[in-house]
This record gives structure tokens, C-alpha cells and sequence, in this order.
């Protein structure tokens, strides 16, 4: 196979209809804020002006979404959708119409992703669908996800390979930003659609083009301050990266460049990339791909997944309803597969960080940690997710690739030695103190019989009368205790390893 062919998909659509990519950001907040984070996602609202010389109207920026619970096991759904007298473990929304609105998600504004030497055309959510372009996702683990939903309006591969490939860089890397135009009218002249240079008000506007190129990072930095005008979220991804999903359906590919496009999908190459693959790399023995139909395939790497399908039958179930599947359980499998691999992550991450701090500190931080895995191993780590046979292998590859059995067999061991760390620290405090104690206590009552003997009257000061040998005795006792302790005390912490 020569380069020039491999390189040809010239004669390939992509089914529009079919076809979709969700883009992910991960991020990691403060667990102990699940419940006031879901408070503000319920309640947070956008100001809009709807009529010149009017008051702005408030209204809600988000929409309560379930997750989808079809297939779901007993425990995952009640994980994700708890009952009535259980805690709330898990929220899940998508953006509002006035979110919609706001932000240019509609398709009343033309947006452009430019990249070096280019720039493609594309939609948020889907073309002639505005649907679920933004959802966020919450963990009581102190996970969380706001997934974007876009796609090329072009139907070439080579335009989604380039897409798929420049589109999760949230900060201009790669040389990428956003262009937008807003339709204002229509000239009758030049029967052509007047245009306007946009950028979302709420996001910068049009200054962002003056103090620079305004990126994707833009966006969604202002999208997840409608919880919080501080930034409540940490990055636990690769900064400023988002992690792909999704499903591609080619007609018209020819069959000897079929492996050469799952390569490429599975290493998010664009189109100028990964053209003299190895003959492993096209092996699909070796590779992470798996079969789901004729001329179907799952692909799962650590950077996203994909699907792919070549000339996949008309009957309503490959074209409508797996696509369907595809938006909803599957990409739900592979969110419950990454929101354990990022819990575990952040896990091991706070154990590095709690070993540089004072002990009290680091004490306090292992017991909260200890709790966290603990209610992550109760509600959050499943073995099993979906019933079906298909939504099992997919999600046990996931599992696979993401290492989540080596990565929770770390982190239990981190912790489990933690732990055995916080119970020698305590019973080698509790033994000081003993000893302390005991040497106290018996050299006061070596001091107080000693000295007991020798008192045989009462002594007489001026100021206080008489006062009993017995109570001198005491006094006596306790002040060499308090010394001798003292000394115990200094000795066994200046003795102890590590000094």
C-alpha cells in the first residue's frame, strides 16, 4: 500500500445525520462543596435584556437533566440517581436556552475554528440541532465534567480529522482560536447575508479580538462561573486539553484504508499526520479496537474514544437508533470509566501533598482522604455497569485502558500504609506518654515516702499557720514528678528516630 493511497479519502462522506463529537473537560473541586456547587447549578441564572430600555431579565442558565438509566445496573443507577432517603451522589445538567442564546450557541451565528494555514466551519451541537451543546456533570467524589458538543459542517473525514484534532486545545495551543459572526440581515443588493464580527458579550465580546485570539478556554472558563465568580475547579487533565468522543460514519471508504482511518482516530491525528504507520499500527489484533459489527469498531485510547462505521446499513438501527446509544449509554460508560479514573488520581495526588505538611495537619488530611476512598470504594468503583453484553465489553476495555484496577490497587495501598504510618505515630505517642506518666508518678512516690520520714512536726510560717508533714510530702512528690516527667519527656522525643 503506497502513501498516496492511504492518504485518499477523497471519494468518503461523513453521514452528518449519524455522526457527532462531544468534547470533554475534566476537573477535580473540593468534595466537601459537592452540595453548596449543586445549590448554585440549580440556582444560577443569566441576565439578559430583551427589549432596548428595559430591565435585564434573570432566568435559569441551567436544566436538571437524568442521567440515562436504561440498561443501567440497580447500584449505578442509585449511585447516579439516588432515592428518596439516600444522599445526592451525583448531578447532571445541560445548558438552557438563554445559555444558548447567550453564548452564540445557536445557529444564527457562524462560527470558525482556525488553525494554522486554515480554518473550518462548524456548529455547537448538531447541524439544524442545538441540543445538549454544553452539559456539566458533578461527583460527590469531587469529580466533575463539562462536555461541549460540535461538529464540522462540512462532510469531508479529512475536515473532521482536523477538527477532532485542533478543536480540544482550550487555550490556543496549536496555534487555534475562535472566529464568530453574527447574521444581522439580509442585503437585497447583493442578495448576500449581512454579517457582524461577534463574541459572546458575557465571555469578553468583541474586546477579545483586540487583547488577543479568544479560544474555546474563553467560554468555558465563564460557563463554569455560573457556579462560583471564583474559580472553584482545579485542572487534572493535561492543562488547557480536552478529551475526544466520537462516532464517525463513513460511507464510501475504500476497504484498504479502513485501518489506516482507525489509526488515525485512535491517535487523533489530523489529516497531515500518522501517514507512514507501521504495519502493527494497522494490525487490529494489537490495537485497541473492538469489534461491535461488520465494519464496525470502538476505539479506546487515554487521550478519548471513537467509533467507527464504513457503510454501516440503512436500517433504522445502525443509522438512528445505535447513534442514539452511542450519545447516551455509551458515552455515559465511558464518563463513569474516566470520572474513577480522575477520583483515583486525585486521591493519590493528596496523599503526595499531605506527607509535606505538619503532622497534626497531615493527620487531619489522611483521616478526610481515608473517608473519600472509602465512600469512592461504596458508591463510585463498579465492576459491572450495564447488563448487555456489548455495554459490558466496552465499558471492561475502558477499565482496561484507563489501568482503574492497577491505579485503585495503588491508592488503597497508599492509603492502607497511611494509615498503618497515623496508628505507629499514635501508639508511639501513647508509649511516651506512658512512660512520662509512669516516671511521674513513681519517682513522686519514691520522693514522697523518702521525705515523709523526715518531717515529724508540723512547720509554722507566718503568713499561712501550721502545715501538715503530709501535705509536704505532697508537695514535695508532685514537684520532683513534674521534673522527672519533664526529663522523660525531653529524652524520649530527643531519642526518638528520626532526630
Amino acid at each position: 500500500m503506497t502513501t498516496t493511497e492511504i492518504m485518499d479519502f477523497d471519494t468518503t462522506n461523513i453521514d452528518l445525520a449519524a455522526s457527532f463529537i462531544y468534547f470533554v473537560y475534566p476537573f477535580t473541586f473540593d468534595s466537601n462543596q459537592f452540595d453548596s456547587l449543586t445549590r448554585a447549578g440549580d440556582e444560577a441564572v443569566i441576565s439578559r435584556q430583551t427589549q432596548p430600555n428595559k430591565e435585564q431579565e434573570c432566568r435559569a442558565a441551567w436544566e436538571k437533566l437524568s442521567f440515562p438509566e436504561e440498561e443501567l445496573l440497580f447500584h449505578v443507577a442509585n449511585y447516579l440517581k439516588p432515592g428518596e432517603n439516600s444522599s445526592c451522589t451525583a448531578r447532571f445538567w445541560q445548558s438552557s436556552a438563554l445559555l444558548h442564546q447567550s453564548f452564540g450557541f445557536s445557529h444564527s451565528y457562524d462560527w470558525q475554528l482556525v488553525y494554522p494555514n486554515g480554518e473550518i466551519s462548524f456548529v455547537f451541537g448538531e447541524e439544524n440541532k442545538a441540543t445538549k451543546v454544553v452539559q456539566l456533570m458533578l461527583f460527590r467524589v469531587g469529580v466533575g465534567f463539562v462536555t461541549v458538543k460540535a461538529q464540522p459542517k462540512s462532510d469531508r473525514v479529512n475536515d473532521w480529522l482536523k477538527f477532532i484534532h485542533y478543536f480540544r486545545f482550550l487555550r490556543g495551543q496549536r496555534g487555534t482560536h475562535l472566529n464568530a459572526q453574527r447574521r444581522t440581515g439580509f442585503n437585497p443588493d447583493n442578495r448576500e447575508t449581512q454579517l457582524d464580527i461577534y463574541f459572546p458579550e458575557i465571555a469578553g465580546g468583541k474586546a477579545s479580538y483586540q487583547d488577543g485570539k479568544p479560544t474555546l478556554g474563553n467560554l468555558l472558563t465563564t460557563i463554569l462561573s455560573t457556579l462560583g465568580s471564583t474559580q472553584w475547579w482545579q485542572e487534572v487533565f493535561v492543562p488547557g486539553k480536552m478529551l475526544p468522543f466520537a462516532a464517525i460514519y463513513a460511507d464510501g471508504l475504500p476497504y484498504q484504508h479502513i485501518y489506516h482511518l482507525l489509526y488515525k482516530l485512535q491517535n487523533f491525528f489530523h489529516d497531515q499526520q500518522g501517514q507512514h504507520p507501521a504495519p502493527e499500527n494497522l494490525d487490529p489484533q494489537a490495537q485497541p479496537w473492538l469489534t461491535y459489527a461488520l465494519r464496525q469498531w470502538f476505539v479506546f485510547t487515554l487521550e478519548g474514544g471513537s467509533f467507527l462505521a464504513v457503510d454501516a446499513p440503512n436500517p433504522e438501527f445502525f443509522r438512528t437508533t445505535l447513534p442514539n446509544h452511542l450519545q447516551t449509554q455509551y458515552f455515559l460508560l465511558f464518563l463513569l470509566a474516566l470520572h474513577q479514573r480522575f477520583a483515583l488520581m486525585s486521591l493519590s495526588a493528596q496523599v503526595a501533598d499531605s506527607w509535606v505538611t505538619d503532622g497534626a495537619t497531615r493527620l487531619r488530611r489522611f483521616e478526610a482522604i481515608r473517608d473519600r476512598l472509602l465512600l469512592f470504594t461504596a458508591r463510585g468503583y463498579f465492576t459491572q455497569v450495564m447488563q448487555r453484553e456489548n455495554h459490558h465489553r466496552c465499558y471492561r476495555q475502558w477499565q482496561k485502558v484507563f489501568q482503574l484496577e492497577t491505579l485503585y490497587q495503588e491508592i488503597s495501598e497508599e492509603v492502607q500504609e497511611m494509615h498503618e504510618y497515623v496508628q505507629t505515630r499514635q501508639n508511639q505517642n501513647l508509649e511516651r506518654t506512658i512512660q512520662v506518666v509512669g516516671v511521674a508518678v513513681g519517682a513522686g512516690g519514691i520522693a514522697a515516702s523518702s521525705t515523709a520520714g523526715y518531717i515529724q512536726q508540723p512547720i509554722t510560717f507566718a503568713y499561712t499557720g501550721n502545715i501538715h508533714p503530709g501535705f509536704l510530702a505532697l508537695l514535695a512528690s508532685l514537684a520532683i514528678g513534674a521534673i522527672a516527667g519533664g526529663i522523660t519527656w525531653w529524652l524520649t522525643g530527643w531519642l526518638k528516630p528520626g532526630k
